[in-house]
Parts: C-alpha cells; sequence; structure tokens
C-alpha cells in the first residue's frame, strides 16, 4: 500500500468522525432547544411584575378540577390536570377523599361532591396522588408560575390521610407557609419568586384544627371568597350575568376572589356553550373597562376550562386568553414584556 493512499484514508476518516460528531452536537442542540420552548399559556405568569399580588392578578379557575376520568353526569373538566396546567389554569377547586366502597376504597380521589354527600366511586376522577405528582413536574419547569390549590370540600373521616399524602407527594418546598407569610392574599409575585414559591394551598378545615396544625395550610374562611347562588347559576345566560354584579358589590377585602362562571344542570357541556360567550363579552366590555370590576377581579372559575364545547363560538384556548388578557388593563404586565403579552393572548382593546 502506497503512504499517500494510507495517509488520504486516514485523513477521509478523521474528516468523517468530526462531521459526524458536528452532526451530534447539532442534534442534541436542536433536541435541548425544543425541549426548553414554552408556549404562552404555560409560561403566562412570567410577564406578571414583581409588584403584584397574587390576589391581584387575573387568572384561569377549574370548577371540580380533578373530575376527568369520572363515570358521572357531573365531569365538568374532560381535559387531565396536566392538560389544565398546560394551558394556562392557576386556580383549582379540589374535592377530595376516598370512595365510600369499592375495591380502591384506600385510594385518594378527586370527586364532584360536597362534604356533606358521600363519596361515591362514580364519582371518582383523577387520583390525589398522581395529581401532585403532574404539580411537580409542571412547577419544575416553569418556576415563575403560582398555582392556587383550594380544597373546598374535605370529609372529616379521610382528612387526615389526605393532609398526609398531600405533604408526602408535594414539592413541599415550593408551598408557601404560613410562617413566611401570614396573609397569602398579601403576598407578592416578587416574593414568591425570592422565597422559590410556587404553591397556595387554601383549606376548609372540616375538623377545627388541621391548618393549626399544619404551617402550609391556609385557612379557607379566612382568605378565600367564592359566592354560589345555585338558583341563579342553575337559570340561564342573563341571569347568571345579572348575579356576578351581586357578587362584585358582596366582594370583601383582603380575600382572593373567585368568580364562579359555570351554569349548573344538566347537559353540562351545552350549559357551558350557552354561559362562555357570555362570560368572554362580559369580561372584554364590562369588567375591562369598569375600575371597580377590574380593581376586583382575581379568579374567573369556569367548567371545562381546557376542552372546546360543541356548539360554542368561542374556544377553549379563546376563552382562557380573554381571562389572562385583563392583567394588562390591571397594569400587571411588566413594562419590557407588555406588548409581547399583549400579542400572544390576543389583546384587542
Amino acid at each position: 500500500m502506497k503512504c499517500g493512499s494510507f495517509t488520504e484514508k486516514i485523513l477521509k476518516t478523521l474528516i468523517a468522525v468530526c462531521l459526524l460528531a458536528a452532526l451530534c452536537t447539532a442534534l442534541l442542540a436542536c433536541d435541548k432547544e425544543e425541549e426548553d420552548v414554552r408556549t404562552f399559556e404555560e409560561s403566562w405568569m412570567s410577564y406578571i411584575s414583581d409588584e403584584t399580588l397574587v390576589s391581584e392578578v387575573v387568572m384561569p379557575g377549574s370548577h371540580d378540577a380533578g373530575t376527568h376520568g369520572s363515570k358521572s353526569l357531573w365531569e365538568t373538566q374532560h381535559s387531565a390536570i396536566e392538560r389544565q396546567l398546560y394551558a394556562g389554569t392557576r386556580y383549582f377547586d379540589f374535592r377530595a377523599t376516598t370512595p365510600s366502597s369499592g375495591e380502591e376504597k384506600d385510594v385518594y380521589f378527586f370527586v364532584h361532591a360536597d362534604s356533606d354527600m358521600p363519596a361515591l366511586v362514580t364519582a371518582c376522577g383523577q387520583r390525589v396522588e398522581d395529581t401532585m405528582n403532574a404539580i411537580n413536574a409542571f412547577i419544575e419547569r416553569n418556576p415563575d408560575e403560582v398555582l392556587i390549590l383550594d380544597f373546598q370540600h374535605t370529609w372529616i373521616r379521610t382528612e387526615e390521610g389526605l393532609v398526609d399524602l398531600i405533604e408526602n407527594t408535594l414539592s413541599m418546598d415550593r408551598v408557601l407557609t404560613k410562617s413566611e407569610c401570614a396573609d397569602p392574599t398579601a403576598v407578592t409575585f416578587g416574593k414568591m419568586r425570592e422565597l422559590g414559591k410556587n404553591i397556595i394551598i387554601i383549606y376548609k378545615d372540616t375538623s377545627g384544627d388541621i391548618c393549626s396544625a399544619h404551617d402550609w395550610l391556609f385557612e379557607r374562611s379566612k382568605f378565600l371568597q367564592s359566592d354560589y347562588v345555585g338558583s341563579e347559576h342553575k337559570g340561564d345566560a342573563d341571569r347568571l350575568k345579572a348575579q356576578w354584579q351581586t357578587y362584585f358589590n358582596d366582594k370583601k377585602d383582603g380575600v382572593f376572589f373567585v368568580l364562579q362562571s359555570q351554569l349548573t344542570g344538566s347537559p353540562l357541556e351545552g350549559r357551558e356553550a350557552m354561559i362562555r360567550p357570555v362570560l368572554d363579552d362580559y369580561l372584554k366590555n364590562t369588567v375591562a373597562g369598569d375600575e371597580s370590576k377590574l380593581a376586583d377581579i382575581n379568579i374567573v372559575m369556569k367548567d371545562f376550562i381546557a376542552d372546546d364545547v360543541a356548539e360554542c363560538a368561542v374556544s377553549s384556548k379563546e376563552a382562557i386568553h380573554t381571562i389572562i388578557s385583563l392583567n394588562a388593563d390591571k397594569g400587571n404586565v411588566k413594562a419590557d414584556k407588555l406588548e409581547d403579552f399583549k400579542t400572544s393572548c390576543g389583546y384587542d382593546r
């Protein structure tokens, strides 16, 4: 073999190896870049200024949030909590216990029930443990997002086990405590970021001492207002729209304020199709232009928060964007991100 030929082969081999290495590096970089991409809905709170109180920001909320997968007529969400998080939802109405019977009677589920009702197997939705793990993964990926978990109905016979499950499953270092801030409605996004916190847990204390015994549970009756006049929610869209004025009139100071906007009744999807366009118009053309309502608006709670429903002119994404867009009207958005924020959420006012 000639020396030149041998050298040439070595050189070609080295070039091929170098090209292969460069290609692998480029592919890994592309994968990492794609991995790091955040959609607006996933990371919209990163646009919120440090000075904004969590109780001032306008956020989408999920009614009976964990009912996805239940075999009940009252399944108010077709999307799992994971999907709701990535769609932009930041407040979750949770009702959790063990079923009263069945093979999984010792497993905690989210249910659609009140605490004076038995939690039936057929009403069980997502598992609490699975949901807490999904929340952990979401906040690890999105450190600027703040979630309010509102355990608004609990069952005394299972309360201790539920609290233990949350504490043992959720990333507790990311949960705000009373020692860090005695009043969660007074905490700013800047403070949450400084403390490395992403979660505020509001809890309806059935037994009377659960909240006082746990530094990370904030008593619901003190810090959250979520009025519900059932007869008006079971009426038509115009009646519920009129009721919203009463809710605003009755709002207290120093609370997380939940505007309940779901129409109760069967079929639920049909009721959502009726109310969603009315709510969308109300937020854009009434709340946005009313200084008092704009100051008070905080959490807008809905059925099918991340789901499109048949025969409805407003998609779930459009409805969420309308809610989020009110932060521009309230002055909650960082000045250097305002135009990008408006473009991303379709702000048209």
